[in-house]
This record gives structure tokens, sequence and C-alpha cells, in this order.
């Protein structure tokens, strides 16, 4: 099962909720199935990696929940339904989070999709700094996978990587408090390294 090894490191932090993160991985792998990536892999796979860049991170039971839940909403044609369980089993906070990153399913249009996308990011990340890191934990993952995908959609993600979401990503630091300002940094190194090595396989 996926989330075994990552159970094991969750049971080095005995201040988390090991329960509570168990049912949000539970949660997920019912809903994504045995849904693929390009790269073959359990799409479940997806979220427990970026769980584990937050945890990595320190971040907290809530952040993790919604990290495990954050893909759960999309295209899912039980949205409603299934928004209200995970309120209910997982708290507003969770729920919160996993709204704030999920791409509005009723809106058809690609475009307009990613319009409101980014214009919901924007709004929602200066009301709980938590989906700045998770959208980051996301970019990390996606970026890592990138080479599954077919050239041109590589090329168009990774425009949309630098022309809106890493802008702003910059733009907002200025909301983050203090304490929080390590793990942005911490993220933007892990981001670009990763850039970097994408743009390295791409040329060679």
């Amino acid at each position: 099962m996926p989330f075994q090894d990552f159970r094991r490191k969750i049971l080095k932090r005995p201040e988390l909720d090991l329960d509570k993160i168990q049912a949000a991985y539970n949660f997920a792998e019912k809903i994504h199935g045995d849904v693929k990536r390009k790269s073959g892999e359990p799409f479940v796979m997806h979220p427990v990696t970026v769980a584990e860049i937050i945890f990595d991170l320190d971040g907290d039971d809530d952040m993790i929940c919604a990290a495990l839940l954050h893909d759960v909403l999309e295209d899912n044609l039980q949205e409603t339904e299934l928004a209200e369980k995970i309120e209910k089993e997982f708290g507003r906070n969770v729920y919160f989070l996993v709204q704030a990153i999920s791409k509005d399913a009723r809106i058809e249009d690609r475009v307009l999709k990613q319009e409101k996308y980014f214009e919901q990011l924007c709004d929602t990340l200066q009301v709980n700094v938590s989906v700045f890191f998770l959208k980051m934990a996301d970019l990390i993952h996606n970026l890592k996978t990138l080479s599954w995908l077919e050239p041109h959609k590589q090329e168009k993600w990774i425009q949309e990587l630098k022309t809106m979401y890493l802008p702003m990503l910059v733009t907002n630091f200025h909301h983050l408090a203090l304490p929080h300002r390590e793990m942005y940094l911490n993220l933007m190194d892990q981001l670009e390294s990763v850039m970097e090595e994408y743009e390295t396989q791409k040329n060679s």
C-alpha cells in the first residue's frame, strides 16, 4: 500500500494525529481508485508525495490531510457530496484548504477555469497561509514527473509555472509571517532545483 512508508515517518512525530491522517489517505485512495498517472503509477501516489513534502516542513495535521485530499474534488461528478463529507470528517479548516486548491469542475472552458483558479489561489492564500505551501508542494511533485507528459503539454505546464504561479508566489511572499518564511525559502529552493533539472534534461 502506497501509504505504508509515509505512515512510518508519521510515527516519528507523536504530536500528529495518525488516525486522522490515515483516514484522509483512505478517503483519497477510495476516490482515486485504480486511476493511474502518465508514469503508470497509482494516482494516489501524487497526493501522498505532496503530503510527505508538507510533513518534511513540519506541517500540521490539517495541512497533511489537505495534501492527501487535494485532488479528490476536481472533475468529480459527486463534488458537492464529497465536499460535505470532507468537512464533516476532517473539519472546516481541511475543507477550506482542499477547496482552495481545487479547480472548479463546473467550468468547462480550460482557459477560463485556469484564470478563475488563479484568482481563487490569490484570494485564499491571504486568508490561510497553508494554501501557499500546499500549492508549492503540488507544483514541486508535478514538475518532478513532467517528463511523462507529451512535449507540448510539458511546455504549456512550464509556461504556466513561469508566467502565473512563480510570480504569484513571489508577489505574495510579504503576506508570510516570519516563522513561515523559512518554509517558503525551502520550498522555493526545491522548486528551482527541479526546474533546473528539467531544463537540463530537455536540452541534453
